[in-house]
Parts: C-alpha cells; structure tokens; sequence
C-alpha cells in the first residue's frame, strides 16, 4: 500500500473518532475542535468556569505506534503546558508493542528530545529541548515526562469498532422518534456522519481549525432530522448525484439492462441516459429506506403506473413515439406525502418501472424494442 493511501486512511481514522467524541460528548459547557492543539481538544469554554476550566487533548494514531512516535505524543502534550484540570488520551488502531512506563520507555523519550537540538526548529523534538533541557537536570526532565505518560489514557480500536459504536451512539440518542422503518434510521445515521465531514472539508478548504459547538450539533441533527423520517426522505441531491454518476457510466458500460434499452429508444445519448438513471439511482435510495413498509412503495409505484396508463391514453390515436410517451409520463406529479416530488425522484420512479424484474401489471415502457 503506498505511503499516501497510509497518510490518508490516518486522516479517516481521525475524523472517525472526532465525531464519535463529539457525538458521545456533546454537551451544552463543552466544545470539540478538529486539528487545534492535538489532533482533536474538547474544552470547556472560559467564560463558564470561574477560575479554572477543564481540557482533553486527544492523539489518534493508526498503523503501528513506534516509541519515535509515542516520544512525539508526548512532546505535544508537554509544549501545550497545561497539566492540570487537562486529560491526555492517545486512541490507537493497534496495541502498543512496549511498556510506555518502562525506564527504558522514558529512557528513549528523554533521548529523542536531547537529539532535537540537532533538529529543525519547527520539530517537535526541536521544541521541547528548547523549551525544557536549559534551565533542568536530566531527572527533572524524566519526571516531566513520567508525569504526562502516567496521566495518559491510552485506547485501542479498531476502524470497524469505532464506526459501529458511532452508529450506535448516533441511533440510540438521534433516532428515537424514527420508529417504522428500521433502515431511515441507518440513513438518517449517515447523514450526521457526511454533515460533521463536511464540516471538516469546509475549514480545511478555508485553513481553519474546525471547531463544533453544540448548538452546530444541535443544527446538524435537527437538520437531518427534518430531512429523514418516517415520514419524509430529502437529500442534498447536488452531492449525491455527483456520487450516483459514476455507477450509472458504470452502468451504461458494463450492463445491458431494460432501463437503459428503454432510454435508448427516447433518446439515444449517453448523456441523457446517465441523468436518467441517475434519478432511478437515487429512487433506489428512496425505495430501500421504505420498502419494508409495503404499502407506502406499492401506493407510489401504483400511482406511478396509473399516470402512465392515463399519458398513454391522452396520446391515443396520435402513434406516439417512444420520446413523446416519456414526457408526457414524466410530467406527470406521482401524489406521495414522503417521497420528494421533483423531476429527480419522479423521472427515477418512472424509469426504475421500465426494470426487467418490474411485474407485468405495473411495468412500463417508452416503446417496442424492436423499433
């Protein structure tokens, strides 16, 4: 696996913990910042405490943990300065394959920061022998850094144990009013996680720390709240359909499937056709979070097909051409209170009936195949 793949599954692994901080810690006294002083710091804001007020800095680190790297956490954390009312965890993907209170742990700290006189000034190492091994001995140095390993918590998870315990934190404390449909709540769970990414990508677009206060936690989840439900299913269709267009070129190159038969005989460009299954992609979407309730689907799908039935008959006697039955199908309104009814989700259901798998009773087509 090439070194950036490595850097960039360890930035993943970052991000996945902070929201699992924020989401398992959020609280109206605290804030999380992505990228601050450590990798992620959760603090109380001054202006709530009196005289002092309390910090977790946390270190996340994938891959395998050397003492090099270990001797580094540790640097971080001596040059924020603040031992008291602080907490120090480092969350590791693996277990690490020393003893951090071994003397000959301490031994290879103390020894890593003495080298950093020959470092670049803006290494951590550099830092700390700069800022500690003028003025103290070599025993106070080792107490210094006994102190900060002692007050350490160390945490070992795996990718997949983080992500499901996120889910699950998520759905237990976000989900509670979804009680129908068992996959909205899956959704709905996704939706949070993409949200607090976003938040990340914009301040790292903009070369800011990313800092998530809890009324953005509060926004966030009443955002998507009112976009999944039970009741309701929106999406922010502009991201999405950027992620739907390459299955559906995969789609056109790879599969010779009716939908795409279908389209080919409304109009035969690849152009029209991805958007075209794009929409049906994104119905997919749709269709999987209610399907399991039966009714609301078949109601759709019926009403869909209905609207099909009566273009047909409007164009009665004109010998209509396969283009002429699609837009006079697809302008039609499918009458649904959860499924958003513009042309993506419409234009989606209609062309998902056209399916080969699409019972007989309800299967649509813009045209004969043979034409």
């Amino acid at each position: 696996m090439s070194d950036g793949i490595i850097s960039q599954y360890g930035f993943l692994f970052q991000r996945y913990i902070f929201i699992d901080t924020v989401i398992a810690h959020a609280s109206m006294d605290l804030y999380f910042t992505y990228e601050g002083v450590d990798d992620i710091d959760v603090n109380t804001p001054e202006e709530l405490v009196s005289v002092n007020f309390n910090k977790s800095y946390i270190q996340v680190k994938s891959g395998v943990v050397s003492k090099e790297c270990w001797a580094k956490v540790l640097g971080n954390w001596i040059l924020a300065g603040e031992a008291q009312n602080t907490s120090f965890v480092l969350i590791c993907e693996n277990n690490l394959e020393f003893n951090v209170h071994e003397d000959t742990t301490i031994d290879a700290v103390y020894k890593y920061f003495e080298d950093g006189v020959s470092k670049n000034r803006k290494s951590i190492a550099r830092k700390v022998h700069d800022a500690l091994f003028e003025n103290n001995n070599e025993e106070t140095v080792k107490s210094l850094i006994l102190k900060f390993t002692k007050k350490c918590v160390i945490d070992v998870y795996s990718e997949d144990q983080i992500l499901s315990g996120l889910k699950q934190k998520i759905i237990d404390t976000y989900c509670t009013d979804i009680k129908v449909y068992e996959k909205a709540k899956q959704i709905r769970c996704d939706r949070i996680v993409e949200y607090f990414m976003s938040e990340i990508d914009e301040s790292i677009k903009n070369k800011k720390k990313c800092v998530i206060t809890f009324q953005k936690i509060m926004d966030i989840v009443g955002r998507v709240r009112s976009e999944i439900s039970d009741n309701k299913f929106t999406v922010n269709t502009a991201d999405v359909k950027k992620k739907k267009q390459k299955e559906a070129n995969d789609l056109i190159e790879n599969g010779d499937i009716r939908e795409i038969r279908q389209l080919k005989l409304v109009k035969n460009d690849v152009g029209f056709i991805a958007q075209e299954l794009v929409k049906e992609l994104l119905y997919k979407d749709f269709r999987e979070v209610y399907v399991e309730g039966g009714l609301v689907i078949s109601n759709i799908e019926d009403a869909a097909y209905t609207n099909y039935q009566d273009a047909l008959l409007e164009l009665d006697g004109s010998n209509p051409s396969p283009k002429q039955v699609f837009m006079q199908t697809t302008r039609k309104v499918i009458d649904s209170s959860i499924m958003d009814n513009s042309s993506i989700y419409r234009n989606g259901c209609y062309v998902y009936l056209t399916g080969e798998n699409i019972d007989e009773d309800k299967q649509i087509s813009w045209g004969k195949e043979d034409e």
